[in-house]
């Protein structure tokens, strides 16, 4: 840093140079003396917001490291502000093929898309993850203008994983061929989606729990982060979507939590916004919208700023033919199962892991006319047994086990038909299935219904 400040006063006029001493501060500095170095900036108003943002998104002031951003990025250099900005080594698959093929408008409308989807926390104003994103864009470039002018270099993408990573803070033990850059508390968690973002809003699904290779953030001014279990559905009312959502909270290590529900039509659009009784550990949310893709979130926060989320994407319900609701799996009672949404509402399950021996579930038929016959048949699916199940079935000592399936014929006696019932589960090993139902009517007319659980009686 002495070397830095040094060559800057030596040039005062090489704008570079008093970036890096900037950026030396930041790494060796406290908050305050690196804010007073910055402020000494007399160059092009955009450079100085650069690091002044810089500055305040490394001091833990996220809120005011994005409005220096915001401000400075419409100014700034056109190459480097779409450096600072592309989202490339933040994607996967799909999404990375799909935004290098893009441009203009629509390369900005997938940016616009992509951090709207990234967000951490949508009841938290601002997007601090793009707000690391930026900061990490600007040290990128510094960096590497600095290790260019020391004639050194990486022996790996350093830049890309800097971006996507985060700068490194600790490293495996393993002292070849290279250390593993861990980045463990500067990037914890993955807030973009699993699935790719091509796929479509009925495919968005998160895992916040990052591994090595995952983009990856820890945020500054809140957290831990928890993601907890929940269920959504999605029913018809007339010409109108309805949504319902529960949570369990009781895992998470929030003490009296403020519970909110959001939905979301679109960037920076939340025409929901519920909020749950006091201190509820089991919020259940229900809201009617148009009939478009949204994407959910239930979030939690208490005073110690503590956080945690349940996000997924919702496509709308057909309205064409015969069209079933979602599979809700509700609290098993005895022989009374639900007789109507509001009644299954009332009772539906805050997760879909069971750890019961009986499922029980509730369902409506719509576009159906009062007196018509209909054929039900509901089946279980494996998709994924538990690892225990799979040695043991290598090995053939368990056999896997039949899985449950039942049909049955009842006439419709309204153009909303409920439907519910109980499954015997009992004989299914620990893993992940699909309960799928399936209603056929006359004039070949056939709807599907599925909902993805998990057997889990460790519980």
């Amino acid at each position: 840093m002495t070397a830095l400040t040094e060559a800057a006063a030596a040039r005062p006029d090489d704008a570079l140079a008093f970036a890096q001493v900037v950026y030396a501060h930041t790494r060796l500095s406290d908050f305050q003396e690196t804010l007073a170095v910055a402020g000494e900036c007399t160059f092009v108003a955009w450079w100085c917001e650069l690091l002044l943002g810089m500055v305040h998104e490394r001091g833990g002031r996220p809120a005011e490291a994005a409005a220096y951003f915001r401000s400075a990025l419409p100014d700034a250099d056109p190459a480097l502000a779409a450096l600072l900005t592309g989202i490339g080594d933040l994607l996967e698959g799909n999404d990375r093929s799909a935004y290098q093929r893009l441009t203009g408008r629509e390369r900005s409308d997938f940016e616009q898309r992509f951090w709207w989807l990234a967000n951490p926390m949508w009841s938290i104003p601002g997007n601090d993850r793009w707000t690391a994103h930026i900061r990490r864009g600007v040290e990128s470039v510094l960096h590497w203008s600095l290790l260019e002018a020391r004639g050194g270099e990486h022996g790996y993408p350093h830049q890309g994983l800097l971006v996507r990573r985060g700068p490194e803070d600790s490293w495996s033990p393993q002292p070849t061929p290279t250390p593993r850059w861990k980045s463990l508390r500067a990037a914890r968690y993955r807030f973009t989606p699993v699935s790719a973002i091509t796929d479509g809003m009925g495919a968005l699904r998160y895992h916040l729990e990052a591994g090595r290779d995952d983009e990856r953030y820890t945020p500054a001014t809140y957290g831990p982060v928890f993601q907890v279990p929940a269920q959504f559905a999605r029913f018809r009312d007339q010409d109108s979507l309805v949504v319902v959502a529960a949570a369990r909270l009781d895992g998470a290590q929030l003490v009296a939590p403020r519970t909110v529900f959001l939905l979301s039509d679109g960037p920076g659009s939340f025409p929901v916004f519920l909020q749950a009784p006091p201190h509820t550990t089991l919020p259940v949310f229900e809201t009617v919208v148009p009939h478009t893709p949204v994407a959910v979130s239930v979030e939690s926060f208490d005073e110690r700023r503590a956080v945690a989320r349940a996000r997924t994407g919702l496509l709308p319900l057909d309205t064409e033919g015969i069209v079933l609701s979602d599979p809700l799996l509700v609290l098993p009672s005895g022989p009374d199962l639900p007789g109507s949404r509001d009644e299954a509402v009332a009772r539906m399950l805050a997760t879909t892991a069971i750890a019961d021996s009986e499922l029980a579930v509730y369902w409506e038929v719509y576009g159906v006319v009062a007196g018509w016959p209909l054929r039900v048949t509901l089946s279980v699916e494996g998709e994924r047994p538990g690892f225990l199940t799979r040695a043991l079935r290598a090995l053939r000592i368990r056999s896997a086990p039949r899985m449950p399936e039942v049909s049955w014929e009842q006439a419709v006696a309204a153009v909303t038909e409920p439907m519910a019932m109980d499954v015997d589960i009992g004989n299914l090993a620990d893993g992940e299935y699909a309960l799928k139902i399936e209603v056929a009517g006359p004039h070949g007319l056939v709807a599907m219904g599925e909902r993805q659980f998990i057997v889990d009686r460790s519980r």
